[in-house]
């Protein structure tokens, strides 16, 4: 398996794209599996895989100097899943910039609240601020909100009121 492995990369490392795909076919459940135990999200998980896979694809004659394909792409994924989890970490600690919400000649009210629940919002997982965000702030419906973030209608819906749940308490209402 090695030889055949390495005459993969060889391939890829040459401009063959086929060769991503024996690759991909290869490895990209376990990667996913890692990424998901990681990230803990399956949209999150799935976004690693793509970029492990982008970057295989974009390294051409490097790939050359990979002696052992699985550890290199596993490293690969576990360094993306830091990477993604430091940025949202960063993110959910950046205050939100409640102007950006003000559409031209909406309310500035509407902003003020969100100016006002900045700091509880931030209490909550990226997955909950942001389907609170599509929910009431962009007005979809919980089935339009699971389409955006790729997940069911019901996932949506629990996911919204377990955040308006958490709002409730940590607000005393």
């Amino acid at each position: 398996e090695r030889l055949c492995e390495r005459e993969v990369v060889e391939r890829l490392a040459a401009g063959d794209m086929d060769a991503l795909g024996e690759i991909y076919d290869a490895h990209a459940r376990r990667l996913f599996a890692h990424a998901l135990w990681m990230t803990r999200s399956r949209g999150d998980a799935e976004d690693v895989v793509h970029a492990v896979f982008a970057k295989l694809a974009s390294m051409g004659e490097q790939l050359l100097g990979i002696r052992n394909l699985r550890a290199y792409i596993n490293q690969m994924a576990h360094r993306e899943c830091v990477d993604l989890m430091m940025r949202q970490r960063r993110r959910a600690e950046e205050p939100i910039d409640s102007a950006l919400f003000v559409r031209d000649g909406a309310d500035p009210a509407g902003a003020a609240e969100i100016a006002e629940m900045e700091d509880r919002l931030k209490e909550l997982d990226p997955e909950q601020r942001e389907t609170v965000y599509l929910h009431l702030f962009e007005g979809l419906t919980f089935r339009e909100v699971g389409k955006v973030m790729g997940v069911s209608i019901f996932t949506s819906a629990s996911r919204y009121r377990l955040a308006i749940g958490r709002l409730r308490r940590e607000s005393g209402v």
